[in-house]
């Protein structure tokens, strides 16, 4: 999906909430697929998803939105806010990466 902002196209990628045991993680369906933890204090699967995104950015400027859900318990509005925090982050480092040249040019 497309969305458009500044008269340019922008990529939506979906999110959905993972729940395993008593764990949680927002997987980002995007190729490949990133997972980040969110009720774990992992920070180098935080620090591997980042980067991963980052390499993603490289190639264009994207929005995440996390599916909804029929059961939205605590972790689905923690979720959604990490989200929210993320894509506000993601366009800072965009703006920045493509000040500096770091965007991959369409051929």
């Amino acid at each position: 999906m497309h969305l458009v902002k500044e008269g340019k196209f922008m990529d939506k990628i979906e999110a959905t909430l993972l729940t395993e045991s008593d764990k949680y993680s927002i997987q980002i369906n995007s190729e490949p697929k990133i997972i980040i933890p969110i009720s774990d204090d992992n920070a180098n699967a935080v620090k591997s998803a980042f980067n991963k995104l980052i390499e993603q950015l490289q190639k264009g400027k994207f929005s995440i939105s996390l599916t909804d859900q029929e059961d939205k318990g605590l972790f689905y509005y923690v979720a959604n806010e990490y989200i929210e925090q993320l894509n506000g982050e993601l366009s800072d480092v965009y703006d920045n990466m493509e000040q500096y040249g770091f965007i991959e040019k369409p051929e």
